[in-house]
């Protein structure tokens, strides 16, 4: 992750923002902290409190025409940028590839990949990418254009795509012209609070409609299809992927819960963590990523008015901070595999929950009882072959 003896160029990092606390507590503090290795990149947050702006779209713009770098990287107020560095690398590969129209920090290719590894939330996710790797879309967490193309072709400020799909319109339209999309490693947190779905479906079908020749365009949030009505096969096609997908999932909980003789759920940990900690009336989140490197280590966050760290750890570093948790601490371990499970063996009566999800691998939640987690995994989604095959008990041996 190490940029400083590649070439760079300085960029000019354009937010639009609407909570000033949350702007101070992540992407503002991480700029502050990596000035010193990048002193001529420039930070241009914009405000939109008043609602200046009736779109990201026209807020970013506006950044853009302030910029005075030739690269302008538009990144969301809740994100950490753990290396001013590989921004400026990234702009120069960016400028001096002619071929390359954006590069995002992480985007969905035409198999359906996540490329580009961040920590989302809690977990980091994505494929490694250490140079940029064609995509269908961008996520709007973070994305660099070269300053005069965005002044010549402004990111879109129609209405339907006021706060979402900005990005995924602005691959599709660099793609058209025959410019490449990509997405590369750029070392980043996303400490995201909400998942603002509202509207999406509106300017998913807005990018349809203005690219059908692209389409399925796969985003992270769904892909966006040629429409064909409810009753449509497009629809049925997707109905039956989301049934392969759980069975797949179901297969390898099944394997997980041999190793960890445990039983598995089924469950995005990004999405109900909180919750978690809410019922388990604690005070505190630590984060063990066992998969990132040490510089993308977080502290002094808070996640709804409660602490939130996030620490990168070797399995038995894991190991031995479980043995002196706080008790008004919750610990999720991230980022392990299933032979990091089995060395983890964490000692008898720790109460933790081992669940799986397709984008995020496995994950234990420790220091709250299960029986007290259950309702968040209440569905038939989040067994493991509930309804298909007969339950099987799995065993709860410990150290």
């Amino acid at each position: 992750m190490n940029a400083s003896n590649r070439m760079r160029m300085p960029v000019s990092i354009v937010c639009v923002f609407n909570d000033p606390d949350v702007l101070e507590s992540c992407l503002t503090r991480s700029v502050v902290a990596g000035l010193s290795d990048a002193p001529e990149t420039e930070f241009l947050p914009i405000d939109n409190r008043n609602h200046e702006f009736a779109s990201a779209g026209a807020a970013l713009n506006h950044g853009a025409r302030l910029a005075h770098n030739s690269v302008v990287v538009f990144v969301h107020q809740d994100v950490i940028l753990h290396s001013l560095a590989e921004l400026e690398h990234a702009a120069h590969i960016l400028s001096n590839d002619a071929n390359i129209g954006v590069i995002g920090a992480v985007g969905i290719d035409n198999r359906r990949r996540i490329i580009g590894q961040m920590r989302d939330r809690v977990v980091q996710i994505g494929e490694s990418a250490p140079v940029p790797r064609d995509v269908d879309s961008l996520d709007e967490v973070l994305f660099m254009v070269q300053r005069d193309l965005v002044l010549s072709s402004p990111l879109s400020e129609d209405p339907l795509l006021a706060w979402h799909a900005y990005g995924v319109e602005y691959a599709a339209r660099l793609r058209r012209s025959g410019m490449r999309a990509t997405a590369m490693d750029l070392a980043i947190t996303h400490n995201s609070l909400t998942t603002n779905l509202a509207y999406l479906d509106l300017a998913h079908r807005k990018v349809g409609d203005d690219y059908p020749e692209l389409l399925p365009i796969r985003t992270t949030c769904g892909t966006v299809h040629k429409s064909d009505g409810p009753g449509g096969l497009s629809r049925a096609l997707r109905r039956a992927r989301g049934a392969a997908i759980w069975w797949s999932e179901s297969v390898q909980a099944r394997a997980i819960g041999r190793e960890s003789h445990e039983p598995v759920v089924l469950a995005d940990i990004r999405l109900v963590v909180d919750d978690a900690v809410r019922l388990g009336e604690k005070r505190a989140l630590r984060v063990l990523d066992v998969a990132s490197s040490p510089g993308t280590s977080v502290n002094q966050l808070a996640r709804f008015d409660r602490d939130f760290e996030v620490t990168s750890v070797t399995v038995p570093e894991a190991r031995d901070i479980v043995t002196s948790r706080p008790s008004d601490q919750a610990l999720l371990i991230t980022g392990i595999s299933r032979a990091d499970l089995a060395q983890l063996r964490l000692p008898r009566g720790v109460p933790r929950t081992v669940g799986f999800w397709r984008d995020t691998g496995i994950w234990v939640l420790v220091g709250i009882e299960s029986v007290v987690l259950s309702p968040l995994w209440s569905t038939s989604r989040s067994r493991p072959f509930a309804g298909v095959l007969p339950p099987r008990a799995l065993s709860t041996k410990a150290d």
